[in-house]
């Protein structure tokens, strides 16, 4: 029981790190993109817009290439380096990175099917475009009907994490697939 508790945790403390990310040092993957944007003349977007309108792949991206580095590697050299510490960093059978995105993406999926735009009537169905264009739309997409004070919110605390921990997991996995057997040799020592 108390694995399957730390595990949970485990998946709970990598949302919050990466929604953190998101959320405060957005800037820190956006930023150098940015730069080489607009030194290469690809784009004349300030940096704000360029924020709100690249953040979703570059955020993808970064979880992608974040997956690729095997930390795996770290815990072996911290039970090297302190044999005491193996059974608080023991390895899951399921790592936690292959199912962190689901929480977030559950409540994701509630506050996508939930949402309702401003304009919206009462008689009228859905808004499936302009719910799609909400969430992962650029900023020439939206309307003012799809803008509140929770957009931001949406794409920093929902749609972003939710795309990095899915990109991570499955350059994780793509890792493990590529060098199985190295990969299955770290993870099972």
């Amino acid at each position: 029981m108390s694995r399957i508790v730390t595990w949970c945790a485990k998946c709970l403390f990598l949302y919050i790190l990466v929604a953190t990310l998101a959320i405060k040092f957005a800037w820190i993957f956006v930023l150098p993109t940015w730069a080489v944007a607009t030194k290469m003349h690809w784009s004349n977007l300030n940096q704000a817009v360029f924020l709100l309108n690249y953040f979703l792949p570059i955020f993808a991206v970064s979880g992608f290439i974040l997956g690729l580095i095997p930390f795996g590697r770290l815990r072996k050299a911290v039970i090297e380096i302190a044999p005491g510490l193996s059974r608080v960093v023991e390895q899951d059978s399921i790592p936690a990175i292959y199912l962190a995105w689901l929480p977030v993406t559950i409540a994701f999926l509630i506050r996508f099917f939930t949402w309702q735009s401003r304009n919206a009537s009462v008689i009228g169905s859905n808004n499936t475009v302009g719910r799609t264009a909400r969430f992962f739309g650029t900023l020439n997409a939206q309307t003012p009907a799809l803008f509140d004070n929770r957009w931001a919110l949406d794409r920093f605390l929902f749609t972003g994490p939710m795309f990095f921990l899915m990109a991570c997991a499955i350059a994780v996995l793509l890792r493990h697939t590529l060098f199985g057997s190295k990969a299955t040799n770290e993870v099972s020592s």
